[in-house]
């Protein structure tokens, strides 16, 4: 870490305890954990780790009024969607980031996100839950273009025609931070066609099947960390059962990070899932960060334009969902084609990711300059950060990535926080413009 940097992380302590200092609401604060300790390698830009803004900021000033009031007064909740490929599903990068926000400042544990039984696909699972099964399974990803389905917002479904299958659900006692479930809502087919749920009357005290809405709803006599469910055929009219995720239910104030990720995934894979909006509305995200693109990106024909207009669709769905959201994109990290070539889209993407943000007043979260820029990946894999095909990384490198994403967004509250407590003081887009 050079001098620059040094003394730009002396200026941040400095600065939280100017905010504290002038009745900021996080009195006593554990200065050596804000921001957390990340390592320092002389090739990642740790000056540029910020949320850059390029036009108005209203959404983000929103959520950070209600970051305020989860973390410092411990109210409401705050749903975090990350929508992204291979980096995404394995839910280590993303895994990170739910870690560092609820195990922040004292304890945000809102509650484990979306899960997916990806066993049935014989894919890999997100670390913190696993599921055993009963029955034959089938599978269909966004991915998978040879397939006809109906997804929904997790990008994968599984369907059974069996007439008595089986799902259980174990959370991880491993898990850095202990999950309890106070209910679920199981994503399924709710038609006259479809199987239906059997679940164990003793475990729970309501079940409610929203037939408009295409889900069942659980809640259970008190929280949980494992549950089985049936599936069973009650009518001979019923033909099947198609199963498009669990979103868990818990009334505990805090912070909830859903990952949504499919291995391969561009922007379009996502514009195939016809109900993707109507469950997202079911989470009413206050911020989605996308991380598509290095899919889009991958290869010597990347279409500028069809990846802007895929982008814009899927920003207008988010405004649909919830107008008030704050959406923020990533750009791609730096790769290589075939392992050969120096991949040069990652430019294009951030160029276009750059008039993205200023097209929709969202935010940027500039993970290509902040890694290093071009041909920064070859460093990368040379400490241990990346693996050998220079497009993903190694568990290390994910981490870090969580932990650069988790600072870069706490700095841009706290400085919105000190825009609040000095009168006449710049706002969050210009402190953040003028760095």
């Amino acid at each position: 870490m050079g001098n620059k940097s040094v003394k730009s992380f002396q200026l941040w302590l400095l600065f939280l305890w100017m905010t504290i200092s002038m009745g900021g609401s996080i009195l006593n604060a554990q200065f050596h954990e804000f921001p957390y300790t990340t390592s320092i390698y002389d090739f990642i830009n740790y000056d540029s780790n910020q949320v850059e803004f390029f036009g108005d900021t209203g959404n983000f000033l929103s959520l950070y009024d209600k970051l305020d009031s989860v973390i410092n007064f411990g109210k409401g909740q705050i749903n975090i969607v990350v929508i992204g490929g291979s980096h995404i599903q394995a839910d280590i990068y993303s895994g990170q980031l739910r870690n560092r926000f609820q195990s922040f400042y004292g304890g945000q544990n809102g509650g484990m996100g979306l899960i997916f039984p990806y066993r049935l696909a014989r894919t890999n699972t997100p670390y913190g839950y696993h599921f055993d099964y009963t029955g034959q399974w089938e599978t269909c990803r966004n991915v998978e273009k040879n397939k006809i389905c109906r997804l929904g917002m997790a990008g994968i479904m599984a369907v059974t025609k069996d007439s008595l299958s089986s799902l259980t659900l174990k959370m991880e006692p491993e898990n850095p931070i202990p999950y309890k479930l106070g209910g679920i809502k199981v994503l399924h087919r709710t038609d006259s066609l479809s199987f239906r749920i059997k679940f164990d009357s003793a475990v729970y005290k309501s079940l409610y099947i929203n037939k408009e809405k295409s889900f069942t709803e659980i809640i259970f006599r008190y929280p949980v960390d494992s549950f089985r469910l049936e599936i069973v055929q009650t009518d001979s009219l019923q033909t099947a059962f198609e199963l498009y995720g669990f979103v868990p239910i818990n009334q505990s104030n805090g912070i909830i990070l859903h990952n949504i990720g499919i291995n391969g995934a561009a922007t379009s894979s996502f514009l195939r899932c016809e109900l993707m909006e109507s469950q997202l509305a079911l989470i009413q995200p206050d911020l989605v960060i996308f991380g598509l693109g290095i899919n889009d990106a991958y290869g010597r024909r990347f279409d500028e334009q069809t990846f802007e207009r895929n982008y814009d669709s899927l920003i207008q769905m988010v405004n649909r969902v919830n107008p008030n959201a704050a959406i923020l994109l990533t750009t791609n990290n730096d790769s290589y084609l075939y392992k050969r070539y120096i991949n040069r889209n990652g430019l294009l993407v951030q160029e276009t990711m750059k008039q993205l943000s200023q097209n929709h007043n969202i935010g940027l979260w500039d993970m290509f300059e902040i890694m290093g820029g071009l041909n920064s990946i070859q460093k990368w894999k040379k400490t241990g950060l990346a693996k050998y095909d220079m497009v993903h990384f190694t568990r290390e490198g994910y981490i870090l990535l969580g932990d650069l994403l988790f600072d870069a967004l706490i700095k841009s509250w706290g400085e919105y926080l000190y825009s609040k407590q000095i009168p006449n003081q710049k706002s969050i887009q210009q402190l953040t413009n003028n760095q």
